[in-house]
């Protein structure tokens, strides 16, 4: 559809594609294969999208753009300085959190880089579902980090997760209360790995395999 940019004469199409569904999609030359009607597959690099994109041209591309033009509305009504205002460090402005698992009050809320996992269990989540304590906490999606209690204070921003290994990603949280299989949730992790996996990287295709087996025997191991 067309849309005019602040009632100017600027004006740009706007067009909303169904994405293939798969995990592999979210990586930026899988996304492309998949707008172009292709299996989703990894497409080696050079070149870049920046170079050779979408059919061939020239393209800038994430699976973040719907949260990157989300901030647009307010950044136009209130300029640059605003939004550039929320945050911390060099993570400026706001990111959508969407808080689920054993949790009371789950969904999304857009807050600013630096609030604390704690506020975000307590705060806003109302703690666990379950009224036991939270014992760990999944950030950054599927293939996340788990964050014990002891680190649930460090501001959420991509600099201060990097320094204790743990990433961001998109905001996505799983709360786990002290009833949780950790090692079966390591476990999971892994076969999620390798079931999504686009098999074109041999530490991938078979390091996520293999990473699934190990796990199964030191918990078979433990049983015994």
């Amino acid at each position: 559809m067309g849309t005019e940019a602040l009632n100017s004469s600027h004006a740009f199409d706007l067009y909303i594609a169904k994405g293939a569904g798969a995990y592999v999609c979210g990586e930026e030359t899988a996304l492309l294969e998949s707008l172009e009607g292709k299996r989703g597959i990894v497409r080696a690099k050079p070149p870049v999208p920046a170079l050779v994109g979408l059919y061939g041209k020239p393209t800038v591309i994430n699976n973040v753009n719907v949260i990157t033009l989300a901030t647009v509305p307010i950044i136009f009504a209130k300029g640059a300085a605003f939004y550039r205002d929320f945050g911390m460090g060099r993570s400026r402005g706001t990111l959508p959190f969407q808080i689920a698992g054993n949790v009371k009050q789950g969904g999304l809320i857009e807050l600013a880089f630096g609030v604390s996992l704690r506020e975000l269990i307590y705060e806003y989540g109302s703690g666990t579902a379950s009224g036991r304590p939270a014992r760990a906490v999944q950030v950054g999606g599927p293939l996340g980090t788990y964050l014990p209690e002891s680190q649930w204070d460090i501001p959420l921003d991509y600099e201060e997760y990097a320094k204790v290994g743990a990433v961001v990603g998109h905001g996505g949280l799983v709360i786990h209360d002290d009833t949780s299989n950790l090692a079966e949730l390591a476990q999971y992790a892994m076969h999620f790995c390798a079931l999504e996996s686009c098999g074109k990287c041999t530490p991938c295709r078979i390091g996520s395999t293999r990473g699934e087996e190990v796990i199964a025997k030191i918990r078979e191991g433990n049983r015994r």
